[in-house]
């Protein structure tokens, strides 16, 4: 009787499979135009292992398929727009009982693209005592964004990681020396691209010192600089672009 009884409550009872679980493969943070597939996983107990289940897959609120006996959702290429929170739902064939997984969040990550150097003023017809400010902006590519600015191939500054897709590098023209060809670089965790130049004059010739002073008693100091982020004047330069970039940064 009592073996009759618990094999009666075992088949009645809505315990019939174990509740899915979401994994999204190769990776949850998958480069955008790679292949990413999601698959509902959970298996019938022993008891009603002969029963069938339907799976259903959702995005931020949206059923993307519904009760299906597949358990992959497949994305042949992974776009920024697949980013957001996936879960699946199970269901036994012509029962009304259902199961859900945990919420996954999934950030496709998309290269940056080319960034746009702008100078404020023009690149020409500037002088010594003039301030200068560099814009670089990187209309595409997931966050966060490393900014650097050069002169000549040289790095100017520290690596800056804005809020925003605009940094910006300010500067007091003193010298010939700040005369030459700019250029930005953008980088995330995809990619890295670089600006088209930017060759910066001077009007006529330029004294190697500040006017008002004879070469004897100022030598040519260089040019003092403050690298910010024109979206947000509080933010600070990244010293570390490795740390930066595996998320690291204070």
């Amino acid at each position: 009787l009592c073996l009759c009884l618990c094999l009666f409550l075992c088949l009645s009872s809505p315990e019939l499979f174990r509740p899915p679980e979401l994994h999204a493969v190769p990776s949850p943070e998958p480069h955008e135009g790679a292949p990413l597939t999601l698959r509902c996983q959970t298996e019938m107990y022993p008891w009603k292992s002969a029963s069938r289940l339907l799976f259903s897959f959702l995005k931020d609120g949206r059923t993307l398929r519904d009760r299906d006996p597949r358990q992959e959702l497949h994305l042949p290429e992974a776009r920024e727009g697949d980013s957001g929170l996936y879960w699946c739902q199970a269901t036994p064939e012509g029962s009304s009982v259902q199961k859900q997984s945990p919420r996954l969040e999934v950030r496709v990550l998309a290269p940056v693209s080319q960034p746009l150097l702008t100078l404020s003023p023009g690149p020409t017809g500037l002088a010594v005592g003039d301030v200068v400010q560099l814009f670089c902006v990187a209309l595409k590519g997931s966050p966060p964004i490393l900014y650097s600015f050069y002169l000549d191939g040289k790095m100017l500054g520290s690596p800056q990681a804005p809020r925003g897709r605009t940094a910006s590098f300010s500067f007091t023209v003193m010298s010939a020396r700040d005369a030459g060809s700019y250029f930005c670089q953008a980088q995330n965790n995809v990619s890295k691209e670089t600006s088209e130049p930017k060759t910066f004059s001077l009007d006529g010739s330029s004294p190697g010192w500040l006017p008002g002073c004879v070469q004897a008693c100022w030598p040519r100091w260089p040019s003092p600089r403050h690298f910010w982020a024109a979206s947000d004047p509080g933010d600070s330069p990244v010293s570390n672009r490795s740390d930066f970039l595996s998320g690291r940064t204070a």
